[in-house]
């Protein structure tokens, strides 16, 4: 089965962007030593070439690295929320990098006595089409539950805010995060049936 984990599509991404530098560098490798051994010539050419190449494609090249970090740092902030989370696993169904059929997926997924949550998380802010997604993402989970309702949140890394909702999806910082869940009253979702709805 395919491997769809959001840390492997950083690892694709990282590894594209490194893909530019590698090849350059193998260009230098390989140009001198064609130089050391006669060839000049030859050597100079590869080289020149290479530099062409890079400087031609420099902007898809630097858009290639800034796609990365951004992947980099959103994996990061996943995992602040996962590390998180770990207090609710002994009394709640909890679970991260859940794959959607269509595409793309929920951040984090936490069942148990104050409710449904699908957690999507951002580092420091979010769009308005991020809105509709979460909905869209709480929905589909939903669905998998037998129709049971699930609050979609949007959880904010690097800033301090407290909770506040936003068309229909409840936005908030790391800090007060936890906080929130405790003190939600929606209907309970027992851990076991959520396991084995994401399970088929």
């Amino acid at each position: 089965m395919r491997d769809r984990s959001f840390e492997s599509v950083v690892r694709r991404k990282v590894f594209l962007a490194l893909t530019p530098f590698g090849a350059l560098a193998v260009a230098s490798i390989f140009a001198l030593a064609l130089s050391e051994s006669g060839h000049a010539a030859v050597g100079a050419a590869l080289s020149l070439g290479a530099a062409w190449v890079a400087f031609v494609y420099r902007n898809e090249i630097y858009h290639l690295g800034d796609r990365a970090k951004d992947y980099v740092t959103g994996l990061r902030s996943e995992r602040a929320v996962q590390q998180h989370l770990i207090h609710f696993e002994n009394h709640c169904f909890v679970k991260h990098d859940v794959g959607l059929p269509y595409g793309g997926n929920i951040d984090h997924v936490v069942c148990g006595p104050t409710g449904a949550f699908a957690i999507e998380t951002k580092t420091s802010r979010y769009l308005s089409h991020d809105l509709g997604r979460a909905r869209r993402r709480a929905k589909w989970l939903s669905t998998k539950l037998g129709d049971h309702w699930v609050t979609p949140v949007i959880c904010l890394i690097n800033r301090d805010q407290p909770p506040f909702e936003h068309d229909r999806v409840w936005v908030m910082s790391l800090a007060e995060l936890r906080p929130w869940l405790e003190g939600r009253r929606d209907r309970p979702v027992d851990p076991v049936f959520a396991l084995r709805s994401l399970e088929d």
